[in-house]
């Protein structure tokens, strides 16, 4: 027969061994939080490269792209779609004066990437008839392309860098007031100040520079 301490014994609560994750949770904190330093470090130091690609294309929508700084913006338009267009026109002459807006942008297109000094020297402030004038270049575009069954449709894609609010508010006034704009569709792309821009191997703009002007 069993002892009463042994009895006894059978309903002592059983111990359990617990193993703490303070030590563990505390090394993995902060070393996420070195981590997570380093990482801010290294966006200040090493400003990023992205390239101002003068053809970027969603689908059958292709964008007209507006680089809004504190100086001014640098617009990017698209010429590769365009000569396709071109190719389907029937109307002679409005076959010459698509031909005449592709020899624009590719000049302005080639000015760019031949400049040897700052990109920012091509921001320029806004000028109201100069937007106006590429509303309603946009908007001819776009209905010729309709008018053909031609899949191709301009958006106007604004990339924003810190401080560039001013340029771009001036533009959208612009657009606000314009019956060429209604039907031009609008995209935005905030830009970090941290990154530079690129096109095709030419001379970089800092826009961290900019933005600390």
């Amino acid at each position: 027969m069993a002892s009463r301490a042994s009895r006894y014994a059978r309903y002592l609560p059983e111990q359990k061994l617990e193993v703490s994750l303070f030590p563990f949770l505390s090394i993995f904190l902060s070393v996420m939080g070195v981590l997570s330093f380093i990482n801010i470090l290294s966006s200040i130091h090493s400003p990023q490269k992205i390239e101002m690609a003068t053809e970027l294309e969603q689908g059958y929508k292709v964008a007209f792209q507006m680089f809004s700084l504190p100086d001014g913006i640098i617009i990017v338009p698209p010429v590769k779609r365009l000569k396709d267009l071109q190719q389907v026109v029937t109307d002679a002459d409005v076959r010459d004066e698509i031909a005449t807006i592709i020899v624009q942008r590719e000049q302005f297109i080639a000015n760019v990437k031949a400049y040897k000094g700052n990109l920012d020297d091509f921001a320029v402030a806004p000028d109201v008839d100069h937007i106006a004038d590429l509303l309603k270049e946009i908007r001819f575009i776009n209905e010729e392309a309709l008018k053909h069954n031609f899949l191709y449709e301009e958006f106007i894609l604004f990339g924003i860098y810190p401080n560039g609010g001013k340029a771009y508010h001036k533009v959208r006034d612009v657009m606000a007031l314009s019956e060429d704009a209604a039907s031009i569709s609008i995209g935005l792309e905030p830009l970090d100040a941290n990154w530079t821009l690129n096109i095709n191997g030419t001379p970089t703009l800092d826009a961290g520079q900019q933005g600390a002007q």
